[in-house]
Formats: C-alpha cells, sequence, structure tokens
C-alpha cells in the first residue's frame, strides 16, 4: 500500500515529529484511502483464479471483443481445468507470454477486479505488458483499477523490468487518462481492420497499374516499408520474423521447414513499386496481412492491391490487417476493410539504473 502515498493527500512532517507517529499518520491516511473500497487485493493465484478472470473479463468487455478475444478467454478456461498446464505454468510465471502472474480484488470471495502481467523478451530486454485491465461493473469508479495497475507497475519494475507498455481503446478516454497519470506515454496508435470472406468486387481499372506476384527486386523496399510501419521497438509484442517474406531459395525452405504458408504481390504504377502485401493463411482462423507501402501511399493501387489479396484469400475465414492510423486509413476503408478498434500503444519506463 505504500507504493499509493503519492496518490494520497499530501501532509507535513516535522523535523522535531516522532517517528513513531510519521508510521501512524502514514498507516492512518493509507487506511482512509482505502476504507471506502470493501474487499481486499491479492496475488493472482494460478491454480484457482482462472475460470473467475475469464468471468470478469467476459463480463467487462463482452461488448467490445472479437473472435480472437473470446478465443483467447475460452482458452484461459480451458487451462482452470487442464492438470497438466496446471503442472508446469507456475515455474514458467516469469519466461512465457502468457497472463500468469498480476493482481485480482476480491471482496467476499468474488474476483471483482484484475490485472495481469504478461513478460516478453528482446534482445536482453525484460518487458512486461500490463493487460486484462478490468473492474465488474458494480465496483467502478472507486479506484480499483488505478490501484491494482500501480501495484503490477511496481511489481514488474522489482522483476527489473527495462519498460512497461499497455495498449487501451482510443474510445475509452478516462482509461486513456488514468494510465497517463500513472506516467505512460503514448507512443504510437493502430487500427486492426477486418474484411470478410466471400464476393469481393474488382478495382478500379486504371491502365498505369499492374499487380504482380511479389519479386527479389521488390524486397530491399519492401522491408524498409515494414520496419517503418512495425518498428523493431515493439518486436517484443508482435515476434515478426521477416526473414518469412524474403525472396531466395533458402528463404523459401525456412518457411516450408516451419510451416509458414505466405503468399505476396506487388503492385505498380507506370513501372513504379506502389506497395506489398503479404498474406498469411491460418487454419480455422483469420488470414493475416501486412503492408508495406509508402509513408503517403497513393490511394487507387492500395486498394486495388487489397482488394486483390482478399480475392484471392476469399475462401478463408476473413483477412485481419493491423496498420498505424494514418493517411492509409481511407484506401483500407474502400478496400472493404472495417475497424474494429484502435489502440493506442504506451509506454512507461521500466526500472531506474543506480
Amino acid at each position: 500500500w505504500l507504493g499509493h502515498l503519492s496518490n494520497l493527500p499530501r501532509f507535513v512532517i516535522h523535523a522535531t515529529t516522532p517517528p513513531q507517529v510519521i508510521i501512524i499518520t502514514i498507516m492512518e491516511l493509507t487506511l482512509t484511502e482505502f476504507s471506502n473500497i470493501p474487499g481486499h487485493m491479492r496475488s493472482l493465484n494460478i491454480l484457482r483464479d482462472l475460470s473467475s478472470v475469464a468471468d470478469l473479463i467476459e463480463i467487462c468487455f463482452n461488448t467490445t471483443t472479437d473472435t480472437e478475444d473470446r478465443s483467447q478467454v475460452d482458452q484461459m478456461r480451458r487451462n482452470a481445468h487442464d492438470s497438466e498446464f496446471l503442472n508446469w505454468a507456475p515455474r514458467m510465471i516469469d519466461v512465457i507470454s502468457l497472463p500468469l502472474s498480476g493482481f485480482v480484488w476480491e471482496d467476499k470471495g468474488k474476483i471483482i477486479g484484475n490485472v495481469s502481467l504478461v513478460p516478453f523478451r528482446q534482445n536482453g530486454r525484460r518487458i512486461y505488458l500490463i493487460a486484462n485491465v478490468a473492474t465488474h461493473p458494480d465496483y467502478r469508479r472507486r479506484g480499483i483499477g488505478r490501484i491494482l495497475t500501480d501495484m503490477a507497475m511496481q511489481r514488474a519494475r522489482e522483476k527489473g523490468a527495462n519498460a512497461l507498455w499497455l495498449h487501451v481503446r482510443e474510445d475509452n478516454p478516462g482509461a486513456v487518462q488514468l494510465y497517463r497519470d500513472l506516467g505512460f506515454r503514448e507512443r504510437m496508435r493502430r487500427t486492426e481492420w477486418y474484411a470478410a470472406s466471400g464476393t469481393v468486387p474488382r478495382g478500379q481499372h486504371e491502365n498505369s497499374l499492374k499487380i504482380r506476384p511479389r519479386s527479389t527486386r521488390d524486397w530491399d523496399t519492401q522491408r524498409n516499408w515494414l520496419e517503418r510501419a512495425y518498428p523493431s521497438d515493439t518486436d517484443w509484442y508482435q515476434q515478426h520474423s521477416w526473414t518469412a517474406f524474403g525472396p531466395g531459395l533458402w528463404k523459401s525452405i525456412y518457411r516450408l521447414i516451419t510451416d509458414i504458408d505466405v503468399s505476396q504481390w506487388a503492385i505498380e504504377a507506370a513501372s513504379k513499386l506502389q506497395g506489398v502485401v503479404s498474406c498469411r493463411a491460418k487454419e480455422n482462423h483469420q488470414s493475416y496481412t501486412w503492408l508495406a507501402i509508402p509513408p503517403r501511399p497513393a490511394p487507387q493501387p492500395l486498394t486495388n492491391l487489397l482488394l486483390h489479396a482478399r480475392r484471392s484469400f476469399s475462401h478463408t475465414h476473413g483477412l485481419h490487417l493491423e496498420y498505424p492510423v494514418g493517411p492509409a486509413d481511407q484506401s483500407i476503408r474502400a478496400a472493404g476493410f472495417s475497424p474494429r478498434r484502435t489502440l493506442l500503444w504506451m509506454e512507461s519506463p521500466g526500472q531506474q539504473p543506480n
């Protein structure tokens, strides 16, 4: 609780104040701060809490979840009853990128608040994602989410985190302000798009436009555009391997060995490269799409390229695309993609060097 004193009312301690009085004053203020909140906070126990946390997440985000989100919640429930998972998971809390640690708020035996800590590694750096921040609707506006998030930040720094990250929906200004107050700063804004399968119209015909398979000569430009749109400082989360997209025999062998099925097309206008789209099919899931385009793409070539990708994958469960908010938005919409959500990626410093 002492970690929350920065949020409590200010008080003055004179040099002559006895230490015992200082301690009592601090505890009185702390107890006063928490006295209006029923229940208590404790560490997540994955051996008994996973099902309740899954239920809470479903209640809190039932109007904003998509198929992938629901799949993750269902997996959490399955893990709660998987004896093999529960046997090895407690030993892997700080190793694998799963929500196996964090804090819950409990009232009368019922979990009504949650925050998860998910560890990642990037070039020797320890990064923690703060996720699943949820408070039951009946307990909101009492500061539970703030307290849980603050404690998760402290725990991550105690574990030697070099950086803390979280994602928050653009249309949740209250949460955005909360995280700013806790020291997070926006690093980027990305929209998740979805295009359904089925019949797809053809793009607007222009004699100067040509769609063809991606070739070796496109690779250097394509990679530069990919690295701009999906920067290296977020690789800890996406864990992209551009090797899977590269040309050449060895890259083809790599894709074969790792069972990565990627289709790629380029579009030219007057013999000049305008963009490359890469689509990876996933059985019984949406196919994932990556765009490599210049900072200010020409609208029609981009729309035509995405329509071509949709036609080529019309037999799948639709296309998923994540891309930074900006000049490409209008062309993506014109290709039949609908925005699911726009997320702010926010970062806070980790453990301060001595």
